[in-house]
């Protein structure tokens, strides 16, 4: 990964651009450093403990404090993945708003809090933001501390649209609020999703001995047998109901390749999934 130039607001990081020219996996623990990511080339997947986002070209993704897995999918040196990362700080924006207090950043009950990531669709107001911001990048001698916090004023009322998007408003209003994490849906929500068992044990803040610990007492089974029976689950509902191809549905259940899914289909079921769809019929 290549951080290409930076720039500081009020002596902390606010803004990068970053180039990754092949395949890149992070696990990320930002516990002091919640985020805006703007994709402008190729393909990223972001796991939060409950939900998975893809965002491509000109899409952007608003994150929370908290623990993330990112995917840069299909980079290549020929096809870089490009994209601008924006370090939200509540400090920077109270001072850059000139310390007011933010109406539409009020929050009554973090509970209420649905996620702690959204995805942004591409429009047009934030297409021209970003277009000032990578002139700025490309032309560091044009840019001034003043420069910068007014950006990032114009940035937050993009994001809440002066308050009418309550979920990007909840989300940069509780920026540092630790999201409470429930184990159940850390699991059910990654069934398919290939994660370690390591990774999920970050998303909910545990040690792997205590995650496999804990997910014994709560499904009285091994996180591996359990999922295994679950992505098995899965294909059969696939076989029975729709016609793709016996890879693919190796793919969308979780399974790292077809052989890998055959060999698991034919020790529970007896049969190969190929075998399976045809006795169906």
């Amino acid at each position: 990964m290549q951080v290409t130039t930076m720039f500081e607001l009020y002596g902390h990081p606010f803004v990068q651009c970053v180039a990754i020219s092949e395949a890149f996996r992070i696990n990320s623990q930002m516990q002091d450093d919640a985020c805006f990511i703007y994709v402008q080339q190729g393909v990223e997947e972001v796991l939060s403990p409950s939900e998975k986002i893809r965002v491509s070209d000109n899409e952007a993704i608003l994150m929370k404090c908290g623990n993330y897995i990112a995917n840069v999918i299909g980079a290549s040196p020929i096809s870089e993945f490009k994209s601008v990362v924006f370090h939200l700080d509540p400090k920077a924006i109270k001072k850059a708003f000139g310390n007011r207090e933010l109406d539409f950043l009020r929050v009554g009950n973090i509970h209420e809090v649905r996620g702690s990531a959204l995805k942004i669709a591409p429009n047009q107001l934030l297409e021209s933001f970003m277009t000032s911001i990578i002139n700025y990048l490309e032309n560091p001698e044009l840019v001034t501390e003043s420069l910068l916090a007014v950006k990032l004023q114009e940035l937050v009322l993009i994001l809440c649209e002066n308050g009418k998007n309550m979920l990007a408003s909840q989300i940069i209003g509780t920026l540092y609020t630790p999201a409470e994490i429930e184990f159940e849906k850390v699991v059910e929500g990654n069934l398919y999703n290939k994660l370690s068992i390591g990774e999920l044990a970050m998303f909910t803040n545990r040690s792997e001995s205590t995650f496999k610990r804990d997910f014994k007492k709560w499904y009285h089974v091994s996180p591996a047998r359990y999922f295994k029976k679950k992505k098995l689950d899965k294909a059969v509902e696939f076989l029975k109901t729709t016609n793709h191809q016996i890879s693919e549905i190796a793919w969308n259940c979780g399974f790292e390749n077809a052989a890998h899914f055959s060999a698991s289909f034919h020790d529970r079921f007896g049969k190969s999934p190929k075998q399976y769809r045809v006795d169906l019929n």
